[in-house]
């Protein structure tokens, strides 16, 4: 048995203070109009559609892991229940496996509900007279011809059910508009049901409703037919009058009426009933055709069937039930008309969200205008459960519009079908409110006179409102906006999002900017799936910069301050994927104080333009850059051209050939010298630093020799490259040969015990597997790292920058040692033994043999039946050894030791530790561990300690939790404390509370880098789908409501 290389990635929480979220992610979350539109849009459902399931479909036996193939000339499609439903004429073909079905005209029935499910197709082909479908099974393994034909079936139809696990394969044109008349086909494929499957099939489909309290259940009508039955609410009987002749039944006392056999508009009574409808109420007059007795009766649904109610009325459909005083309802064709209504109901799926909690609204009156468009007068929504509301949102009028049409492929013309097979369809979910009014208890504390939004990404004008107050930017109010919204824009292009930012800093001055992102299928008149962000953002500062010990005052080079930050990335109709990208900064510590997040963390953007094209394993890749920011070091190219070729076999599998070439003339500045008397101390030219520019041509080639020597694979390698700069570090050409050689090789080994079961440690059986590994190189050139600038280097600003401070002696520790040199450390760890090296000026003599295992001791968890395999304990380990010490590795033959181990004793509780060594004199020397407890709805919590020595000594002291005290309490802490030198880090602490429809929340942070205090005051809705609080605690606050009352 083959062992399984498992890498598990070592996890690290920062905590970082930045006063603008990076936008280059960004995500907005629905915020509380959300609940009222789709409420609004939900009660129209709830009235006027069904939602439709399908869980009887029975398959065909054959082999779900095949493809689906689909093929014909031309196509029509429409929606059905849960059913995607295709009408497909001309050179039809169905493939799955070994069969083949074609004929002149199909219709296919297609479920793919379930995520994680087979996709179900229902088939039915028919030939037209005098012809017939033919059908082919083949042999497995052989070519499509007619000597493969094991036999063919021909007949004038052929039905089947199939289902497969993989996505359906489609070759038809665009789907062609429908009608509501359905293709004759349609009916006739219908009838290969048998009736009960058919009925049982449409009643699994839908939404289950109500039983007929008549006849203890469902009785099974013709088809097109309608049964309604009348009855008494109560013991009482009701006081029923008909006149039978005009069809007129009036009641009194206390009825209850049930309606059986509707269909939703388009669906045929063929595929049978949709369900049951169940009105009570006080008193009612129905009018319906001729016959219908003060009991009810059947007649054709095509016939007249209207509703008055009056009094203490419940419409119920499935788990939903509307309350009202009055109500009209047109059963015919599904419109009508609520007044004084009130609803208690879940949120329909909006994508991939679904909203936890209940909603509660209340409107005048709801009216259906026609099969897309609703109106509401007089609408208030709240989450609240209370009888006076803790807060709710009026809108004197609603209006709400659904549209919906296929998804068409720009590039192919060709529908798309999403991962589980079925075809994707776009909602256009608008909704128009006027005199729009926040009470909270009643007191009215916001209004707005009108909005439109789209459901889909709904919002309301502001999208976030934050306060706060500290010692670096004073006071703060900052306001999103939606700037589509703000402007009245109703008609917004699809795919796009445009917002407007107002902040006001007490100590910093007034902050304005704007963002638009987009993600379309076209855009500037290109063609191709596209993504970007384009991100502005400038102040008028006049404060000083605080950037912690050793720059707490720091005068900003300039007063007006701004951030250009822009990224676009676009798959062409050609194959060429184009990515462009915007990185323009006002001054050098710009992004440090306002953007400190993505300075420490995120890559550092760059100003250039990139394309590149893919051929299975080729790749070409264009790209320029342009230095804009004069004040860092950076890299021009003027432009730059790369070729890739990985992974190519040659001699038949016997060798395996690797290939990278580049061409480019490359431009290297130093960042200009900082004029602020601080920074201009902390600052120096580094040691690969020049002003250099010219030609970089490079070709670097690898041949492998794969073997497999009992258990071990073995590939010995040979490594070359033939670079020339135009300029090097001493301004003179540069041109260089270099080579590498050796062998790599790794063993899996593997052992079970299965008798090994211990509920203390949650063992229940284990499983040892294990991967050694080895490579052994030796590499030699002619030039070094050292005699070239670095135009490729790998490291961000921000890192380059700290580099430029240790080594400035202006801050202690000063580190200036070769020992500690970033290029010292790549080529030893072998980065110019890689074909695709982010660098190539990184080349060296080297002789070292790397070394490691991945150990990972597995056991199963969780119910019988249904158990899981899980990494126990994990351990990696590397080291490295040096045959020429004192050339190689500062004298000494180990280095490069690493380890990582991660213990899960439970599935929420671990031992976690990593650790890195280099062995010689003041080398870097790392050690941590800790515990980690997760209960996710009730709190987590992390204990650790992190010890580092060799140029840096420092030995921390960290912890964090998040718990929930009580129902209606949450607290979170965390700390930080260097044993060393560094003494106090920073503490924060918050304090919720968990009311019935906000989160109030009180907290203070200490940053002893910055010696800031801060307090911040935050009030969050608790309707929220996306909380804040959930996000950085992981505790998960649903809304009041959704686990029954509080």
């Amino acid at each position: 048995m083959e062992g399984d290389t498992l890498i598990i990635a070592q996890h690290a929480t920062r905590c970082q203070s930045s006063l603008r979220a990076n936008n280059a992610c960004p995500a907005r979350s629905p915020r509380w109009t959300t609940a009222m539109l789709c409420a609004i849009a939900l009660l129209y459902s709830t009235l006027w559609t069904s939602v439709s399931r399908a869980d009887d479909i029975q398959v065909a036996s054959t082999a779900t892991h095949e493809p689906i193939s689909v093929a014909a000339d031309s196509c029509t499609r429409w929606k059905e229940g849960v059913y995607d439903v295709w009408h497909l004429r001309g050179n039809c073909y169905l493939n799955q496996g070994l069969t083949y079905a074609r004929g002149s005209e199909a219709v296919l029935w297609i479920d793919a509900r379930e995520a994680n499910g087979p996709t179900k197709v229902i088939a039915y082909f028919e030939a037209p007279q005098g012809g017939h479908v033919a059908v082919d099974f083949r042999r497995a393994g052989a070519k499509a011809s007619e000597d493969a034909v094991l036999g063919q079936q021909k007949s004038p139809t052929w039905f089947q059910r199939l289902e497969t696990a993989a996505p359906l394969r489609w070759n038809v044109p665009a789907p062609l508009g429908t009608t509501e008349a359905r293709p004759v086909i349609y009916e006739r494929g219908l009838a290969q049901f048998n009736p009960d499957h058919r009925r049982q099939l449409m009643l699994a489909q839908y939404t289950e409703f109500v039983p007929n309290a008549a006849d203890g259940g469902a009785t099974i009508l013709p088809p097109g037919m309608v049964k309604i039955d009348v009855f008494g609410r109560s013991d009482a009987s009701p006081n029923v009058t008909s006149d039978t002749r005009q069809g007129i039944t009036m009641a009194n006392g206390g009825i209850r009426i049930v309606i059986d056999g509707l269909t939703v508009d388009g669906m045929p009574a063929g595929m049978g009933p949709l369900g049951q409808l169940d009105l009570s109420t006080d008193r009612a007059v129905i009018w319906s055709a001729p016959g219908l007795t003060g009991a009810g009766g059947v007649q054709s649904k095509d016939a007249p069937l209207e509703i008055y109610m009056e009094g203490n009325i419940e419409f119920r459909q499935g788990d939903r039930v509307v309350y009202a005083d009055r109500m009209f309802y047109d059963v015919r064709r599904q419109i009508g008309v609520i007044l004084n209504a009130e609803l208690l109901t879940p949120l329909p799926r909006m994508g991939d969200f679904q909203y936890p909690g209940l909603v509660r609204l209340k409107a005048d009156s709801i009216r259906q205008l026609d099969a897309s468009h609703f109106s509401a007068n007089n609408a208030l929504i709240t989450t609240s459960r209370l009888e006076e509301p803790t807060y709710d949102l009026s809108s004197q009028q609603m209006t709400f519009t659904d549209v919906q049409q296929p998804v068409v492929d720009p590039l192919t013309g060709m529908p798309v079908v999403a991962p589980d097979g079925s075809m994707e369809i776009a909602h256009q979910q608008m909704a128009t409110a006027e005199s729009n009014v926040i009470h909270m208890r009643g007191v009215p504390v916001f209004y707005w006179p009108r909005f439109a939004t789209n459901l889909q990404d709904p919002s309301l004008i502001i999208n976030r409102i934050r306060i706060g107050n500290d010692n670096v930017f004073g006071t703060q109010a900052m306001i999103d906006w939606d700037a589509y919204e703000l402007l009245g824009m109703k008609n917004a292009p699809e795919g796009t999002d445009w917002n407007i930012s107002t902040d006001y800093l007490s100590e910093r001055g007034f902050g304005y900017g704007t963002d638009y992102q987009w993600n379309r299928n076209e855009i500037f008149g290109f063609v191709g799936p596209s993504t970007g962000i384009l991100d502005f953002w400038a102040i008028k500062d006049h404060g000083h910069d605080n950037l912690g010990l050793g720059r707490r005052d720091i005068t900003p080079e300039k007063d007006f301050r701004f951030r250009l930050f822009g990224q676009h990335r676009q798959r062409l109709e050609n194959g060429w994927e184009v990515t462009a990208e915007s990185g323009w900064v006002s001054d050098t510590t710009f992004l440090n104080q306002y953007y400190e997040r993505e300075w420490d963390e995120l890559r550092s953007p760059r100003t250039g333009v990139r394309a590149r094209r893919y051929n299975n394993n080729r790749e070409w890749m264009l790209e320029a850059n342009a230095q804009v920011n004069s004040f860092w070091s950076e890299t021009q190219s003027l432009p730059r051209v790369d070729h890739y070729w990985l992974g190519e076999s040659l001699l038949d599998d016997r060798l395996t050939w690797f290939e990278h070439s580049q061409a480019s003339y490359s431009k290297y500045r130093i960042g200009s010298e900082p004029t602020e008397p601080t920074l201009q101390s902390q600052w120096d030219v580094l040691p690969w630093e020049a002003n250099v520019a010219g030609e970089k041509l490079a070709t670097r080639q690898e041949l492998d020799l794969p073997m497999q020597w009992g258990a071990v694979k073995v590939v010995p390698y040979a490594l070359g490259e033939l670079a020339r700069w135009g300029e090097a570090l001493d301004g003179e050409p540069l041109d260089r040969a270099y080579v590498q050689t050796g062998v790599r090789a790794s063993l899996p080994m593997w052992a079970t015990y299965d008798d090994v079961r211990d509920p203390l440690f949650n063992l229940n059986g284990l499983a040892h597997k294990v991967v050694f590994d080895a490579e052994f190189s030796y590499a030699d050139a002619n030039a070094n790292y050292d005699e070239l600038p670095m135009y490729d280097f790998i490291d961000d600003t921000s890192i380059i920058e700290m580099i430029r401070r240790l080594q400035s002696g202006a801050l202690p520790p000063t580190i200036t040692s070769p020992k500690f040199d970033p290029r010292n450390y790549l080529f030893r760890t072998g980065i110019q033994g890689w074909v695709t090296s982010p660098s190539a000026e990184i080349v060296d003599d080297l002789m070292a043999l790397r070394m490691g295992m991945r150990h990972r001791l597995q056991t199963k968890r969780g119910p019988a039946g249904n158990q899981h395999i899980v990494d126990w304990f994990a351990f990696d380990m590397n080291a490295t050894l040096f045959p020429d010490p004192n050339r190689d590795n500062f004298g000494e033959e180990v280095g490069l030791i690493d380890y990582d181990m991660r213990w899960n004793l439970g599935d929420r509780f671990s031992i976690v530790s990593d650790g890195y060594a280099d062995v010689f004199g003041e080398g870097l020397r790392t050690i941590s561990g800790g515990v980690v407890m997760n209960r996710p709805t009730r709190g987590n919590i992390y204990a650790g300690v992190r010890s580092i020595t060799g140029p840096i000594t420092s030995n921390v002291v960290m912890g964090s939790y998040s718990y929930r005290l009580s129902e209606k309490w949450l607290t979170t802490a965390s700390a930080a404390y260097d044993f060393d030198s560094g003494g106090d880090i920073g503490e924060t602490m918050t304090v919720t509370r968990i009311g019935e429809s906000m989160l109030m929340t009180v907290g203070f942070n200490v940053d002893h880098s910055k010696n800031s205090v801060g307090v911040n005051f935050m009030l969050e809705p608790r309707f929220l789908p996306n909380l804040r609080i959930t996000k950085t605690t992981g505790i998960d606050i649903p809304p009041a409501g959704a686990m029954g009352l509080e």
